[in-house]
């Protein structure tokens, strides 16, 4: 079980938007966590599931890296006379938008066993916080 700290952003500090909650969890939660995220993404890497231009949560990736593709794709763009039409969006509180019985659906289609998938989803839909 976490707890879970509000932690101040910015703002006026009566606004509860204006504060990230931040879970505290046991060391060994920590390095199981760790563990699983190792394992997945050495699975997800190993099996050439992740695009090139996932950028975020990957070591030698950041928003740096992003920035210089598009970049790079802008300016190829522009040699060859095109048009570069761009929209940015800053999704407030992504991942807490995904649905997680499509992203179960997803971790099936990419192969990852019942077994993995059970924990998957234990860990996504019963969780407790105090």
């Amino acid at each position: 079980m976490a707890k879970v700290l509000p932690i101040f952003k910015n703002g006026e500090k009566c606004d509860v938007s204006n504060y990230c909650p931040i879970s505290i969890i046991s060391a060994v939660a920590k390095v199981f966590g760790r563990t699983v995220y190792d394992q997945f993404y050495s699975y997800l890497t190993s099996n050439n599931l992740l695009s090139n231009y996932q950028s975020g949560f990957r070591a030698s990736y950041s928003t740096v890296t992003a920035l210089l593709e598009s970049t790079n794709n802008w300016c190829v763009n522009i040699d060859k006379g095109l048009l570069n039409g761009v929209i940015f969006i800053d999704l407030k509180k992504a991942f807490d938008t995904i649905d997680h019985e499509i992203l179960i659906r997803k971790l099936k289609c990419y192969g990852v066993d019942e077994n993995a998938l059970s924990w998957f989803n234990s860990y996504l839909n019963n969780r407790k916080q105090k």
